[in-house]
């Protein structure tokens, strides 16, 4: 069976799906520290009178930018991950495959060595035999001579 997303494991195996989150955090702190920073400073580097009480009283503030921050981190990382591969990378992964198996392979095949689903795998293969690039054989498929 295939995997949900193009973009949740990589070539080595291991899951990715800390990563999301983790990179959020990073981002939600490095903006609470360096609004942090910058209220302390009054907004200007090396500044010989800082105002560390004011810095105290705007944590909230700051505290809110860093989770605005880390939300949209999150975001931008998950934007992709719902997406189905697009038509032309999803035939790539099919002639990829096939060259690599001398020009036969079955459905399951695919589905298993590359990350699209079961159900991706099949309409990829229906477009594809569809517009002469690959046809039957037995039960796998076989690349068209001319593709």
């Amino acid at each position: 069976m295939g995997l949900p997303s193009p973009f949740r494991t990589p070539p080595s195996g291991v899951p990715l799906s800390w990563l999301r989150p983790v990179l959020s955090v990073i981002a939600a702190l490095t903006i609470f520290l360096l609004s942090y920073g910058a209220v302390y400073n009054l907004g200007r580097p090396r500044n010989p009178h800082p105002d560390p009480l004011l810095a105290a009283r705007l944590i909230p503030l700051e505290l809110l930018l860093g989770l605005l921050a880390g939300w949209l981190a999150y975001r931008a990382f998950g934007r992709r991950e719902g997406q189905a591969p697009r038509p032309d990378t999803q035939e790539r992964m099919v002639l990829r495959l096939a060259l690599r198996r001398g020009g036969r392979f079955t459905r399951l095949e695919l589905a298993e060595s590359s990350p699209l689903t079961e159900a991706q795998a099949t309409e990829v293969l229906e477009r594809m035999l569809g517009a002469g690039r690959l046809h039957r054989d037995g039960e796998g498929y076989r690349l068209h001579e001319r593709v």
